[in-house]
């Protein structure tokens, strides 16, 4: 029996920066984007998630992919 790789989904994640602690560290927030194509490149993905960087009230601070899929036997 061969394990293959089923339902996949794909989320990017954005952080962006709210405001500051009172340490001095920045404070952040995260954006989903959600029910992207597993098939998207890094590089279109990253694309994408800048220009929905843009459109935020607060500065973009990270950009994250996040690959989900389930392993079963055939």
């Amino acid at each position: 029996m061969a394990t293959v790789k089923k339902d996949q989904s794909t989320k990017l994640l954005l952080s962006v920066e709210t405001g500051v602690k009172a340490d001095g560290s920045a404070a952040c927030s995260q954006r989903t984007i959600r029910s992207v194509n597993p098939a998207i490149s890094d590089e279109n993905a990253y694309d994408v998630a800048s220009a929905v960087g843009a459109l935020q009230t607060y500065p973009l601070n990270g950009i994250a992919r996040q690959d989900t899929s389930a392993l079963v036997r055939e």
